[in-house]
């Protein structure tokens, strides 16, 4: 992916995360969803497309752009995050995600990075099965009650 690429990848990704933080943030904040979801995406990339040990992806198949992969690899940690993977809506259940995880997963063996992470939002059950499929474990888990209605 190249920078242009990335940057209007990332305008997607920020209206995206917007509506998951609206779905999954279960407290009062003044700030809109949008809001928090730029400042967010701007404090994990404070130089934007050239922020060290980020690195970013498009998910091709027959010359068409199906998705994005964005992740961090700290190489002497021999550590990678997965901040995303994104299929357009058309291209899932198809196969493509567990083929594009099993592709990362040996890039970033040939870099010999032996602990690769990822957080995933308790109502996506479909990335959740595709995880636990791939035989990722469950690290921790934030819960929630609501009290007042």
């Amino acid at each position: 992916m190249n920078e242009d690429e990335c940057n209007t990848y990332l305008k997607d990704k920020t209206k995206r995360f917007a509506l998951t933080l609206e779905e999954n943030t279960f407290e009062v904040i003044n700030e809109s969803a949008f809001v928090r979801a730029e400042k967010a995406i701007n404090g994990y990339l404070p130089n934007g497309f050239n922020t060290k040990n980020h690195e970013f992806y498009n998910v091709i198949e027959n010359g068409k752009v199906l998705g994005y992969v964005w992740i961090k690899v700290i190489e002497e940690n021999k550590s990678a995050f997965l901040y995303e993977i994104y299929l357009v809506e058309e291209f899932r259940s198809l196969g493509i995600g567990k083929k594009v995880m099993t592709e990362l997963e040996s890039l970033l063996s040939i870099r010999e990075i032996a602990f690769f992470r990822l957080h995933v939002f308790g109502n996506n059950e479909h990335a959740i099965n595709l995880y636990n499929n791939l035989g990722f474990h469950v690290a921790g888990i934030n819960m929630y009650k609501e009290i007042v209605k």
